[in-house]
C-alpha cells in the first residue's frame, strides 16, 4: 500500500497554541480584546491585596486622618472587587459565547476525516485510536481544546504578577529570587516527567475504553436485548465490563502513583523555596535593615511571586498535558491520506467502462498471505458478471479493491486501461452503484435514505422502490416516503426489516444510477419470492451498465453472461453458467452439493456454501 511508511507529523506545544489562537483569530476575533481586559483585571487583584497592608501601615506611621485612611482602604478594596467581577464575570461571557465556536469547528472538521478517510485508515488500530484520543481532546467544555485558551489567560496574568513581584523581591536580594527560580525549576521537571509519562501510556488505554465503549452501546441497544436475555449474555457482558474496567483500572493505578510522586517532590521543593525567602526577610526585620511597612509589602512579595510563579509552571505543566492532547488531534487531522483526493485525469465519460485487475495481489495488514494473489480479470462495459465462492475466498476484497476502497499491495487497477491511482477518488467512487451485504439504514425519512440529499427528485425516488420492491411497504408506512427510519432515533421512526432494509439499498444505489453496478449478496436477507423477482428484473437494473454479482448461491448466476469462480483468492474457473456444469469441475461440484440440499428439502434458509475455517480479515 503506498504511503505505508509514512511518519505522522509532530507538533510542539507552541505550535499547538498557535494553531488554536490562529483558528479563533480566524473565528471569533472580538475574542482578543476581551482576553485582555481578563488578563490586567486577573493580574491586579494580587497586586492590590498585596499594597493594601503595607500603604494601611504607612499611612499610619505618617499620622493621617481616620476619614482618608477609610477612603484609601475603601478605594482599593473596590478596585479589589471591580477587578474579580471584570475578571469572572466577562471570562464566564466569553466561555459560553466564543471558546465553543473553535471546539464546534474542529470538531466537524474532525468528523469530516473520519467520515471521508481513505476506506483502509477505518480498519487500522492507530486510527481508531486517533478517532479515541479525538473525544478525549475536545468532548466537553472542560476539554483539552477550550482549557487550553483559559490556561492561556492565566498563564499571561501570571507572567505579568511574576515580572511585577519579582522585580520587588530584586530590589530585596538576587540571591533570594534566583533561588527561588532554581528550585521552581526541578518542581515543573518533575510534573513534566508525569505529565510525558501518562503521554506514552496514552495508546495503552485507547483500546481499552474503545471496548468499554462499544459494550455500553450494545447494552444500551435494544435491539441487541433481545440476544442479551435469550442466551444469558447479561453475566457475560459484565465479566467483561469488569476484565475492561480492572485493567483500565491498573492503568490509572500506575498513574496515580507517578503523579503522587511528582506531587511530593513539588510540595518539598515549595516548602524549601519559601522557606529560605521568609528566613531572609525575617532576617532583615529583626536587624532593623527593613522597616514595618517594607517588611509587609516583601512578605506579601513573596507570597505573591511563588504563587504566580507555581501558577506559571501549572499552567506551563498543564499546557504540555493539553498539548499532548491536541497534538494527537491534529495529528488525526493530518492523518496522511494514500488516494489521490485532488487533482487528477478526468474520468472517461464515453466509449463504456471496462475494469481491469492487472496482476493484482491484496494482503491485509499483519497477514501472513495474500487474500487476492496475482488475479488477472477484465470486465467488460455492459458485461454482467457473477462472483461465486466459499466464505473467505477473497469475494469481497476483490469488490473492494474494483471499487476503488483498497489499493493492491501488488499489480493495477484499470478503468478503461487507465490506472485508478491516477484519476481523483471521489470521482472514481461517482461511478459505482453498489449495494453491500451490510444495510446501511440511516436516521433520515425513507425518501432520503434513497437520495441521500434533500434536494431529490421524488418522482425517481417513487420509480427506484418500484423496481426495488418497496413500493407496497412503503404504502403502508404512516407517512409515506416521508416516514423516518430507526425508532432508536424517532419516537415515531419506522424500523425495516432484514429484507426491506436491502430493498432499499437497492432503491439506493438505483437512484444513484452509477454506470458501473456492484451487488454483494443482494439477496441475502430477501424471501425466495422476492429473490426470484430480483433475479428476473437484473437485466432490467442493469440495463447498459457494467455490472458484477456477488452470491453463494450458484443458482443465482443463469442470468449473467459469464461466472467467475473464485478460491482462495484466485480465480479458480470462468465461463457461462451452462459452460461451467459441462466443465464438471468445483463449481459443477459445488452446485451439486447445493442443489441436492434444495431436493431433499434439507438445505438451510439461505443455501449457502459456507467454509468457516477460511473466513476474510476482519
Amino acid at each position: 500500500m503506498k504511503n505505508k511508511d509514512a511518519k505522522k507529523p509532530n507538533y510542539s506545544m507552541w505550535s499547538d497554541i498557535s494553531f488554536l489562537l490562529g483558528k479563533a483569530w480566524e473565528l471569533i476575533p472580538w475574542y482578543y480584546p476581551l482576553m485582555v481586559v481578563i488578563v490586567v483585571s486577573r493580574a491586579l487583584i494580587p497586586a492590590i491585596t498585596m499594597v493594601l497592608p503595607s500603604r494601611v501601615i504607612a499611612l499610619l506611621q505618617e499620622g493621617v486622618s481616620f476619614e482618608r485612611l477609610v477612603l484609601e482602604i475603601g478605594l482599593m478594596s473596590l478596585g479589589i472587587l471591580l477587578c474579580a467581577a471584570i475578571s469572572e464575570g466577562l471570562r464566564n461571557y466569553v466561555d459560553f459565547r466564543y471558546l465553543i465556536t473553535p471546539r464546534i469547528h474542529l470538531g466537524c472538521d474532525a468528523d469530516l476525516k473520519i467520515a471521508t478517510t481513505d476506506y483502509p485508515h477505518g480498519e487500522q488500530q492507530d486510527f481508531q485510536n486517533a478517532m479515541t484520543r479525538r473525544l478525549q481532546a475536545m468532548n466537553s467544555n472542560d476539554s483539552a481544546l477550550e482549557e487550553t485558551f483559559r490556561m492561556v489567560q492565566r498563564l499571561l496574568s501570571n507572567l505579568i504578577g511574576l515580572g511585577v513581584y519579582g522585580a520587588l523581591l530584586w530590589t530585596l536580594s538576587p540571591w533570594v529570587m534566583l533561588l527561588v527560580a532554581a528550585l521552581t525549576a526541578l518542581g515543573f521537571i518533575a510534573r513534566l516527567k508525569a505529565n510525558t509519562w501518562v503521554f506514552k501510556s496514552r495508546d495503552k488505554w485507547a483500546p481499552i475504553d474503545r471496548k468499554m465503549n462499544y459494550i455500553e452501546e450494545e447494552s444500551g441497544n435494544y435491539k441487541f436485548a433481545k440476544d442479551v436475555r435469550l442466551f444469558g449474555m447479561s453475566g457475560w457482558l459484565c465479566e467483561l465490563y469488569d476484565s475492561c474496567s480492572n485493567a483500565r483500572r491498573a492503568w490509572g493505578i500506575k498513574q496515580g502513583w507517578v503523579e503522587f510522586a511528582a506531587d511530593a517532590a513539588s510540595c518539598l521543593i515549595t516548602f524549601l523555596r519559601e522557606g529560605a525567602a521568609y528566613i531572609w526577610l525575617i532576617y532583615g526585620a529583626v536587624t532593623g535593615s527593613i522597616d514595618p511597612a517594607a517588611f509587609v509589602l516583601y512578605f506579601g512579595a513573596v507570597g505573591n511571586f511563588s504563587q504566580e510563579l507555581l501558577g506559571c509552571l501549572k499552567e506551563f505543566s498543564d499546557l504540555h498535558e493539553a498539548h499532548l492532547k491536541i497534538a494527537s488531534f491534529r495529528e488525526l487531522l493530518d492523518w496522511p491520506d494514500q488516494f489521490r483526493h485532488e487533482g487528477g485525469r478526468p474520468i472517461p465519460r464515453d466509449g463504456g467502462w471496462t475494469l481491469t485487475l492487472d496482476h493484482v495481489s491484496y494482503r491485509y495488514p499483519g497477514a501472513d498471505k495474500d487474500t487476492i494473489h496475482d488475479m488477472c480479470l477484465t470486465l467488460r462495459s455492459g458485461e454482467k458478471a457473477a462472483l461465486v465462492g466459499l466464505n473467505g475466498a477473497g469475494k469481497s476484497t476483490m469488490v473492494k479493491l474494483l471499487c476503488g476502497l483498497y489499493d493492491p499491495t501488488e499489480g493495477r487497477v484499470l478503468l478503461n486501461g487507465i490506472p485508478v491511482t491516477e484519476f481523483n477518488r471521489e470521482e472514481y467512487y461517482a461511478l459505482f452503484s453498489a449495494v453491500f451485504q451490510e444495510s446501511a439504514v440511516r436516521p433520515y425519512p425513507l425518501a432520503k435514505n434513497v437520495a441521500m440529499t434533500d434536494n431529490m427528485d421524488r418522482k425517481k425516488v417513487e420509480k427506484c422502490l418500484e423496481l426495488a420492491g418497496l413500493s407496497e411497504r412503503v404504502s403502508e408506512l404512516p407517512k409515506g416516503m416521508d416516514t423516518k427510519l430507526m425508532k432508536y432515533i424517532w419516537h415515531d421512526g419506522v424500523d425495516l426489516s432484514g429484507g426491506e432494509a436491502q430493498k432499499l439499498m437497492l432503491a439506493r444505489a438505483l437512484y444513484k444510477d452509477g454506470p458501473i453496478v456492484i451487488l454483494d449478496e443482494p439477496t441475502a436477507a430477501l424471501d425466495p419470492i422476492a429473490e426470484s423477482e430480483l433475479y428476473e428484473k437484473y437485466s432490467d437494473l442493469t440495463a447498459g451498465k457494467t455490472s458484477l454479482y456477488i452470491s453463494h448461491r450458484l443458482s443465482s448466476t443463469r442470468f449473467c453472461d459469464r461466472v467467475l469462480f473464485l478460491e482462495h483468492g484466485v480465480i479458480a474457473e470462468e465461463g457461462t453458467h451452462e459452460e461451467l456444469l459441462e466443465k464438471r469441475g468445483k463449481y459443477y461440484e459445488l452446485y451439486e452439493v447445493q442443489s441436492s440440499y434444495y431436493r431433499s428439502g434439507s438445505t438451510d434458509e439461505e443455501g449457502e456454501l459456507i467454509n468457516e475455517a477460511e473466513m476474510e480479515p476482519v
